[in-house]
């Protein structure tokens, strides 16, 4: 009992266990909706449409930890998409025929969109650090930019039919599990070990919690801010590959808004606005939270508009909660 008592005093405990309840309460009201929610496939399946989201909020995590925040991630997503759309159907009219058309080998395309991804969230990270651009001004230019060029680039038309190999990254399966979960379970513990067990980790959580202190201690925080820019970049760029390949399409149009629900998805798991504190185990559990929360919402018939009023609450309600936590864990260290 008191180990108990312990746990949900110490700073972040009681949040922690609000979290778990409030997803046995979303995974049993879904139960009652959907009977066969918990079924082995339907889980697969949620498990796939939830690692879309999983990986732009992955990089999020990152940035947020360093005590920033990435407003073009959707954006990269959906030009990294619509990128490899075109690269695919290299010299024809925008993807408007079966027949592809492929620039280089599909890997390699997939490598040159990943840097490309790269390329945009360095390009954030030096606005950031070397024009002193605040990261909110900085990411939303670049978001309104990005998905202006990728709409210009594709016309604004949707580009049809991609290769096998781009299916298989949304679609495919490696025994009854889907690919794509696969590589974001993959990716969320390789990013736990980077976190927790590296010199770059401990360094990003001191830059993050305290930039001063960091300086003082000899860590450059400007540098990690250029480098988890760069993580995130990746990342959205990798989630826009795998979902090209789950629609067969690139779309300028897609994930409309999924910055907004990264940002909640991370927060909601429980890493602090303020910097320093967290983790992509964490931004699991909000993912799955806000993913159940949407999966809900259209169970219920819920139109998409109010569902955005919605999730902007939620969002709201995240953000409070967490800087509440924040507060109560800055006045347990007095």
């Amino acid at each position: 009992m008191n180990r108990l008592v312990k746990y949900i005093t110490r700073d972040g405990g009681l949040s922690a266990i609000l979290r778990y309840v409030v997803l046995l309460i979303l995974i049993i009201i879904a139960s009652i909706m959907a009977p066969g929610f918990l079924s082995m496939q339907n889980i697969l399946n949620l498990l796939r449409s939830f690692s879309f989201l999983g990986f732009i909020s992955l990089g999020m995590t990152f940035v947020i930890l360093s005590g920033g925040i990435d407003l073009s991630v959707a954006a990269i997503f959906a030009f990294s998409g619509v990128l490899l759309g075109l690269f695919q159907h290299w010299g024809i009219y925008l993807g408007h025929v079966d027949k592809l058309s492929l620039l280089a080998p599909t890997p390699i395309l997939f490598l040159i969109v990943l840097a490309v991804g790269s390329a945009l969230g360095l390009i954030n990270g030096l606005l950031i650090t070397k024009l002193r651009i605040t990261d909110f001004a900085a990411t939303l230019g670049s978001m309104i930019f990005i998905r202006g060029f990728a709409f210009a680039i594709s016309g604004g038309r949707t580009i049809f039919n991609l290769d096998e190999i781009a299916l298989f990254m949304g679609r495919g399966m490696i025994g009854p599990v889907p690919f794509v979960a696969i590589l974001f379970l993959v990716s969320v513990i390789v990013c736990a070990i980077v976190l927790r067990y590296t010199v770059f980790g401990k360094r990003l959580y001191a830059a993050g919690e305290n930039p001063v202190v960091a300086k003082l201690s000899g860590i450059n925080p400007q540098k990690y801010k250029i480098i988890v820019y760069t993580i995130s970049g990746f990342f959205a760029a990798l989630a826009g590959i795998c979902m090209a390949g789950r629609l067969n399409v690139g779309e300028p149009r897609v994930a409309e808004g999924w910055e907004l629900d990264a940002i909640a998805a991370v927060v909601i798991g429980g890493t602090s606005f303020a910097g320093g504190r967290g983790g992509v185990i964490k931004t699991v559990l909000g993912v799955i939270i806000i993913g159940l929360i949407r999966n809900l919402l259209s169970l219920m018939g819920i139109l998409p508009d109010p569902q955005e009023m919605i999730m902007g609450l939620v969002l709201l309600f995240a953000v409070v909660f967490g800087s509440l936590g924040t507060r109560k864990g800055s006045l347990a260290h007095t």
